[in-house]
């Protein structure tokens, strides 16, 4: 279990304070908003990094089935075991690799998810959770991750080093070549280094990719964007013979 940070839970460092909150919860209601606009079936969920299942909250519609995978750092299954207990359709597991989702050829899921999650899963282990994923989905799979390069890499990089301890150690090659977007030549290490745009072309090898996009503010292109969001579709099984 990951330990907490200087004393301060989670769910206070991400989610308390007005500006760092607010741009931490346009995630969740970036879902929301593109489960209600596609206006696709969405009673059953499946989330990786699921954390205290608060996505729950946010969507349209109150799922009947729900499925949360975690890592479990700093206790958040814990929290949504006690928090949802009262919904027998709902399981929180820990998954720490790919084969932990203990998930059977008979469960099937209209919606998966994973907000800011797959940048910090290890690169060897991306490939393994998005075909675990794939078999079990029939709809949409929505991905929210950071944008760790170009002008926004810069931006974020240098305001960590002006006003907190949390900027990962980039030599100064490497501070030039992810502001060029030059990310081969970045050590990876969860934020650090990471292409959304790889991601992406990681994601089309199980899913159809339908869309991706800046956000908060979807007007920007997403170079210009804090976070991006992908929005991806099971592919087509194929027809019996």
């Amino acid at each position: 279990m990951k330990s907490l940070s200087d004393g301060v839970s989670y769910n206070e460092r991400l989610f308390s304070g007005s500006l760092r909150g607010r741009f931490h919860l346009a995630r969740f209601k970036w879902v929301s908003s593109e489960v209600g606009k596609l206006r696709t079936p969405a009673r059953s969920f499946l989330e990786l990094g699921c954390f205290d299942g608060k996505l729950i909250e946010f969507l349209p519609t109150v799922p009947v089935r729900y499925a949360g995978f975690d890592a479990n750092w700093e206790g958040g299954l814990d929290m949504a075991v006690k928090k949802w207990k009262m919904r027998k359709n709902y399981t929180f597991q820990e998954a720490r690799v790919p084969e932990d989702m203990a998930l059977t050829g008979k469960d099937r899921f209209d919606v998966a998810v994973a907000m800011e999650t797959l940048e910090h899963v290890p690169p060897e282990l991306v490939d393994g959770y998005l075909e675990k994923i794939s078999r079990h989905l029939d709809g949409y799979f929505f991905i929210t991750v950071p944008n760790e390069k170009g002008l926004v890499f810069l931006i974020k990089w240098t305001l960590k080093k002006l006003l907190s301890k949390d900027a990962h150690a980039y030599s100064l090659s490497e501070v030039v070549n992810a502001t060029l977007g030059r990310m081969h030549r970045v050590e990876r290490n969860e934020h650090k280094g990471f292409d959304y745009a790889a991601l992406t072309r990681q994601i089309g090898k199980h899913f159809d990719v339908v869309s991706v996009s800046g956000h908060p503010l979807a007007l920007l292109p997403c170079w210009l964007c804090f976070s991006i969001g992908i929005v991806a579709k099971a592919k087509a099984k194929p027809a019996a013979v």
